[in-house]
């Protein structure tokens, strides 16, 4: 084999039996592992080290070894679809989240500690192709996803498909009824009466459910000031226009602080709020917020009343 045609093997993933066939033997891929040459993707596939690590290798990888028809899903799909979601509580401190994939009904179900397979049937158009790669369909993914998890999970899920235009508003709507007979209907029809997709990321999602359930007043999401020309001047996470208040989600640990600015000519209270606490502490985070929306709706009714 010339080193052109070694380099085009270590290109992408391979088993031991595609080696063989491009006269490549066991020990020499043994002995590229060794040199470092070469790294195992999953059990049975390798790939040139070279070549990043991304859940499309893996996918590929694993639909290599697996039983025909298998398919990718889950959280593997999603981001095979450009969608990040939250990663899988099961999964715990691993490096690498194990492939997930569906087999056909009948399908002998693999045990591989490197996938998480389930036995499903897919109806038509609910398979696609993205880099010759048999993935489940946006629509079905975010579909599976949502009803397999926790209610402010699912509505992440579906926030960020709406977001990648993935699901389109039509087919949005129906979805909990399209998926009417499958386990898990009920926390589908609650995320999509939830989902927003102008949600930015999952944090903004986040926050936004939990303001819901502390039963303050609903907040517009992704709220944009513009100027005459259209230009953004202002985005907030959320916004009660009403009472010109903002909330921002900032990168840095400051708790939450209330500032005057003005925007577009007009005076806004914007809320400065740490992501990080959304993620830690999230119930002192709501009451702080709901404490200034308060102190602002007596200023504004007082205003409004001189």
């Amino acid at each position: 084999m010339t080193p052109t045609d070694l380099s085009a093997l270590l290109s992408r993933p391979f088993t031991l039996a595609v080696a063989a066939r491009h006269g490549v033997g066991r020990s020499v891929v043994r002995r590229l592992v060794r040199d470092g040459d070469v790294r195992r993707v999953i059990h049975g596939v390798y790939v040139g080290a070279h070549i990043v690590d991304t859940p499309a290798v893996r996918a590929r990888a694993a639909v290599m070894v697996l039983p025909r028809g298998a398919v990718v899903c889950g959280r593997t799909a999603a981001r095979l679809h450009g969608v990040r979601v939250p990663a899988d509580p099961r999964d715990g401190a691993r490096r690498t989240a194990p492939v997930e994939v569906v087999v056909p009904v009948g399908a002998v179900l693999p045990r591989r500690h490197d996938c998480r397979a389930r036995v499903m049937a897919l109806a038509a158009g609910e398979v696609v192709w993205p880099g010759g790669i048999p993935v489940t369909s946006p629509i079905r993914t975010a579909a599976d996803l949502v009803r397999t998890s926790d209610r402010d999970t699912g509505v992440v899920v579906l926030d960020g498909f709406l977001r990648a235009g993935l699901v389109p508003a039509g087919e949005w709507a129906g979805l909990a009824q399209r998926y009417a007979g499958h386990p898990g209907r009920h926390r589908l029809a609650e995320a999509v009466r939830l989902a927003d997709g102008r949600s930015a990321n999952e944090d903004e999602t986040r926050l936004r459910l939990a303001l819901l359930d502390a039963g303050l007043p609903a907040a517009d999401v992704g709220w944009e000031i513009r100027s005459a020309f259209g230009r953004i001047l202002q985005r907030f996470a959320l916004a009660w226009p009403r009472l010109r208040v903002g909330v921002e989600l900032t990168a840095d640990r400051q708790w939450v602080r209330s500032r005057s600015r003005s925007i577009g000519g007009q005076g806004w209270w914007v809320l400065d709020c740490p992501a990080a606490q959304v993620r830690e502490d999230a119930p002192a985070t709501v009451a702080r917020i709901g404490s200034e929306l308060r102190l602002r709706e007596r200023r504004y009714v007082g205003d409004i009343a001189a």
